[in-house]
């Protein structure tokens, strides 16, 4: 027990002085408090990501009705939290050009990056579905020209986020 307190400080056998802890627990404190905004921007992020997705889906049935010349469009359905890019039919769902054996339906609840993305809706004119013409024009799902801005509001943990479609021009604008 003499070697001992020789070796360390006097009258104390081993341990950590309260001054240490305090500073440890400091310590930990600050790489918290640090870390903190990183990780409660995890849900602004998987809200963003899937408004790009819904958006660059958009613009991918646009431009294919462009270079196709054949309707194409994107059929949502927000009680699912999915919608299915199609042409020229809703019943004729595109292949995915990532995964051909797949046809192009993004479902919200199913896909790991998106998880608790929900749709709360989709408008455009007097539909949930919106088509392109030749030209890249948007129309409804009756082939009406849009009267107004066709819109998807996306939801995740009390955010939103917004994707609008502007007619004539088709151009797609994430906000």
């Amino acid at each position: 027990m003499s070697a001992m307190r020789s070796a360390g400080r006097p009258g104390f056998a081993g341990g950590f002085s309260l001054v240490e802890v305090i500073l440890v627990i400091a310590i930990l404190g600050i790489l918290a408090w640090i870390s903190y905004p990183k990780i409660s921007a995890i849900s602004e992020i998987r809200l963003d990501a899937a408004a790009r997705r819904v958006a660059s889906d958009l613009r991918y049935a646009q431009n294919r009705s462009i270079g196709t010349r054949v309707i194409h469009g994107i059929f949502f359905e927000p009680s699912l939290s999915r919608y299915t890019v199609f042409a020229p039919t809703v019943a004729s769902p595109l292949v995915d050009p990532a995964d051909r054996a797949r046809t192009l339906l993004v479902d919200f609840t199913r896909k790991t990056e998106f998880k608790g993305v929900a749709i709360s809706s989709a408008a455009f004119g007097t539909s949930k579905a919106i088509t392109f013409d030749y030209f890249g024009v948007p129309r409804d799902s009756g082939g009406v020209d849009l009267a107004a801005t066709g819109r998807v509001i996306l939801t995740f943990q009390g955010l939103s986020d917004t994707v609008d479609v502007t007619p004539g021009t088709g151009k797609v604008v994430v906000r």
